[in-house]
């Protein structure tokens, strides 16, 4: 059984948002048949936690320093703690070689395709995204989480993104889904996958953080449909695809 660890929100029934959780372990974890077990644990609490269990740093601030972070995994099977997010991702494809996500060939390209997500998508979404996720979590975590993104982006959590500039905004964000689009139709414009047939972790970084807004401001908001329906109904067709695994801790669908 692996135990995963996850930043609970206060107002969602399953109580899961982080789209490193579900990037990193939980669409892995579930795309792979594992059983595991979801353990919550609050923002201020982590660094004790990992502290007490001697679970190395698993995050990199951006003056280069580490912190304590999720996701973190627990295998009883070995008997080990593993948090950086990638050595989480590479360890599950080792201990797991199931239904592979890196096939052999590919792993430079999947590698670096967060950054390209990144460059085009994630720096447009965050802006938009960090309050409302703020205002989900529960009281101890939002003063966390307030006190550490105001540090990093010299910026009080409201002035982000203000309400004048989400139409601009989201328009980035939608052009940069366009550009992520164009490179998968030409795969074929009914290929889902950004290899084509093939589900990779690429398409697992793609859902998870597109998952981020599904939970984050809901399905029934028009950022959220607008989504579905960019680029031809591209993304509604892949988090479709990927509903299958979008589960926490329901032993009984593994």
């Amino acid at each position: 059984m692996i135990i995963l660890y996850d930043i609970p929100t206060s107002v969602s029934e399953s109580r899961d948002w982080s789209p490193n959780v579900w990037k990193i372990s939980r669409l892995v974890l579930n795309y792979k048949g594992l059983p595991h077990k979801t353990q919550w644990v609050d923002y201020p609490d982590i660094h004790d936690l990992c502290q007490a269990r001697g679970i190395p740093p698993g995050g990199r601030k951006p003056d280069g320093s580490s912190f304590h972070t999720v996701p973190i995994i627990y295998d009883s099977k070995t008997l080990c703690y593993v948090s950086d997010s990638l050595q989480v991702a590479q360890y599950l494809e080792s201990m797991y070689p199931n239904r592979s996500l890196f096939p052999v060939g590919l792993n430079a390209a999947i590698l670096s395709f967060e950054d390209l997500w990144l460059d085009k998508v994630l720096r447009h979404l965050f802006p938009l995204m960090i309050l409302p996720v703020y205002l989900k979590l529960p009281p101890a975590s939002q003063k966390y989480f307030r006190t550490t993104r105001e540090l990093r982006y010299k910026k009080k959590l409201e002035d982000l993104a203000p309400l004048q500039e989400h139409p601009r905004l989201w328009d980035q964000v939608r052009r940069g889904l366009d550009s992520m689009s164009r490179p998968m139709d030409a795969n074929g414009k009914e290929k889902l996958f950004w290899f084509g047939n093939k589900i990779t972790y690429a398409d697992v970084v793609m859902v998870a953080w597109l998952l981020w807004v599904k939970r984050t401001l809901g399905t029934e908001t028009s950022e959220w449909r607008n989504i579905l329906s960019w680029n031809n109904g591209r993304w509604g067709k892949l988090m479709r695809h990927f509903e299958q695994w979008e589960f926490v801790d329901n032993p009984s669908r593994l």
